[in-house]
């Protein structure tokens, strides 16, 4: 993928097709691993968080969305989450969108999942639910006792919903960290239990942690976990993406992400040119504008901009930006951007695709 191609898919798109929103700055837990911690808000949140009527106006001049993660903090906080997901799939001709969470209000959540389902037809959505090891080693990282007890309530009470709507899926991440790396297998064995028709996604902690002793992942913890994920995929323990027809397409671009992931720890491989400030980027709570979260250089503040991603997307600041991470090389592990780069670079279509037929022959395997 060549850098030109990258601006030019964003000249033709006007803004970017893959978003992630910051609608909350707030959470229920404490988590060790976090990097949208109080420090880090401290320094870059400057402006007060945006208000319903300014994400109305956002999505006004957002003219189609490939992918919309709504996260935080924690999403399910807001009040009005139903009605902003409500605005975003009327406005922008919304593909696809899905909202992280921890898991921790399990009646909170289904009750707003099952009104967020209702209200918008049959645009796939789906919550993924964070669970980062056995009992006590989830509950020490999430920093709130009660919290894995909390989000096994939440995921059951989730998959109910799954029976009901047909492009409903879930999943379960965990964020690996030096806290956890070695309950990989444990992990693994209760992803499948508790969620055996949808995927388990394995994180790496990145930026500055709020407890700085835990970042850092050993590689061959974490081709521990690749190969965990493909042996229960291929067994049928876990069935992965559902809810769309392209949902096991995800799947296979995942497990080629992990190959690439590996490579990138290694020291031996790069994703090549990045699309992040391109085809992909963040608005933060306070309406800040990023090409990612591991990039501290902002494009700027979309109301300096009356609230009209186009511009924002398109403005000078933001083809600095794009020129920087052309120039750098920029190669990290922060896997929603490394999903971007990977589905638009050719380079890696034929390995996506022998995932693809992989998942097809051991489908017959799946519960």
């Amino acid at each position: 993928m060549k850098e030109r191609s990258l601006r030019l898919f964003s000249r033709l798109m006007k803004t970017l097709p893959y978003l992630i929103l910051f609608v909350s700055s707030d959470c229920w837990n404490h988590c060790r691993h976090c990097w949208y911690n109080e420090k880090w808000k401290e320094r870059h949140l400057k402006d007060a968080p945006l208000r319903f009527d300014e994400l109305s106006k956002i999505a006004d001049s957002i003219p189609s969305l490939r992918f919309l993660s709504l996260t935080g903090g924690e999403a399910f906080l807001r009040d009005d989450i139903v009605e902003i997901t409500n605005l975003f799939a009327k406005k922008t001709k919304l593909h696809r969108y899905e909202i992280p969470s921890s898991g921790f209000e399990p009646e909170r959540i289904a009750s707003l999942t099952s009104a967020i389902l209702d209200s918008n037809g049959q645009i796939p959505f789906r919550v993924d639910i964070s669970i980062d090891g056995t009992e006590e080693t989830h509950d020490i990282i999430r920093g709130r006792k009660g919290s894995h007890e909390r989000a096994l309530r939440t995921v059951n009470e989730l998959l109910t919903l799954k029976k009901k709507y047909a492009w409903f899926d879930v999943g379960i991440i965990t964020t690996l960290s030096r806290s956890n790396q070695n309950e990989i297998g444990r992990i693994g064995e209760l992803a499948a239990r508790i969620n055996p028709g949808g995927e388990w996604m394995v994180n790496i902690t990145r930026g500055e942690a709020r407890d700085r002793d835990v970042e850092g992942v050993n590689l061959e913890r974490y081709r521990e976990a690749h190969l965990a994920i493909e042996e229960s995929t291929t067994s049928g323990r876990h069935a992965g993406h559902s809810g769309h027809r392209w949902a096991k397409w995800l799947s296979a671009k995942n497990a080629v992400r992990r190959e690439l992931i590996l490579g990138i720890l290694s020291g031996e491989k790069s994703v090549g040119l990045c699309a992040a400030g391109s085809l992909a980027g963040v608005i933060y709570s306070d309406g800040t504008v990023s090409p990612c979260e591991t990039l501290t250089e902002p494009i700027g503040n979309i109301r300096d901009y009356d609230l009209d991603l186009a511009a924002a997307w398109n403005s000078p600041a933001a083809g600095r930006v794009r020129r920087s991470i052309a120039d750098s090389r920029c190669s990290c592990t922060h896997e929603c951007f490394l999903s971007v780069s990977l589905l638009v670079n050719p380079r890696y279509w034929p390995r996506i695709a022998w995932q693809r037929a992989r998942l097809l022959r051991h489908r017959g395997n799946a519960r």
